[in-house]
């Protein structure tokens, strides 16, 4: 088991990358920004404001908490001055006692903006801005059970104990949010109704695929409603793809073949080859065995025109 060191890009305030939701957030407030270019008595947010503006919303959670994250958003940064939209009245009376430790922590993890006062106005929380805080409202991987786990290095069995609370915390927020580990495999996160993710959906239809291509094999004439039998979800589009690449297999399968014949004729290859010659033509037609005589082959019949010269193979009469 590989352990590493959290790096900077992993500490709360680091640097992220702008996700989705953030960016659309920062959309959000980008048409604001456009509309308020109607009203001159409004504040317009410049590109370098927006870019400043962004950092604060994406690391917002981390200065104050989820709990009053929901509650207020950073709106705008004029000389050290921050702004915020807040909920209500009762959020903004919270708000005076926090002023302090806020302040602490902004300067904290952005030293360069130098923040030394934050105002709370009334104002909406964006619907952005929820979206981007459901996407980390997870529970609290500290009050999840412990387990124990039987290594004689204590220090390594901290490190899998933590491991562990972390995931099971994040497969109680990942159920909360309507996801599952698949039934069949435990290992991969789905959202289906049936509870089975994508690669054990694949697997099966592989496997369904491969039964019907067996069946085929064996018995090129059989229609996709007898093959429904064996594989439901079948189509037209997938027994045509299926018949194609068996029909190109066949055919090369002829030609090596009729090339160790051209070198040496065998009685036994010889009959081998017209044998495949059955199963491509009805791989190529969709007709029965009987409606089949390599004799009197009519040339819609014909897959290869190379076949005339094969069938009349005898020892050392023709080369291919």
């Amino acid at each position: 088991m590989e352990i590493r060191k959290q790096s900077a890009r992993g500490r709360v305030g680091a640097i992220k990358p702008a996700g989705f939701t953030l960016v659309k957030v920062l959309s959000n407030m980008r048409e604001q920004n456009r509309r308020a270019t109607e009203d001159r008595s409004r504040f317009v947010l410049g590109a370098r404001e927006m870019m400043v503006l962004g950092r604060l919303v994406n690391a917002w959670k981390d200065v104050v908490g989820l709990q009053l994250a929901h509650k207020t958003c950073p709106t705008r940064l004029i000389r050290g001055c921050l702004y915020l939209a807040v909920a209500d009245s009762q959020w903004m009376q919270t708000l005076v006692f926090l002023k302090a430790r806020i302040i602490d922590k902004l300067n904290q993890l952005f030293p360069d903006m130098k923040i030394t006062e934050v105002i709370g106005r009334p104002g909406e929380i964006p619907e952005a801005v929820e979206e981007l805080l459901a996407d980390a409202d997870w529970p609290d991987w500290k009050k999840e059970a412990a387990h124990a786990f039987p290594v004689e290095d204590a220090e390594l069995g901290k490190l899998l104990e933590r491991c562990q609370r972390k995931l099971d915390a994040r497969l109680r927020g990942l159920r909360q949010k309507g996801f599952d580990l698949c039934r069949n495999c435990e290992a991969t996160v789905t959202d289906s109704p049936d509870r089975i993710c994508a690669v054990c959906v694949f697997a099966g239809r592989e496997q369904n695929r491969a039964q019907v291509r067996s069946l085929i094999k064996d018995m090129p004439w059989l229609t996709l409603d007898e093959l429904h039998e064996f594989d439901s979800q079948l189509d037209s589009v997938e027994l045509s793809a299926l018949r194609l690449e068996m029909l190109e297999d066949s055919l090369g399968f002829i030609r090596e073949l009729a090339m160790e014949l051209a070198a040496e004729f065998n009685e036994e290859s010889f009959r081998q080859m017209k044998k495949e010659m059955v199963r491509s033509v009805m791989l190529y037609t969709g007709c029965m065995p009987d409606e089949v005589d390599l004799d009197h082959l009519h040339p819609e019949q014909l897959p290869d025109s190379d076949w005339t010269a094969y069938l009349a193979m005898e020892a050392g009469e023709i080369q291919c």
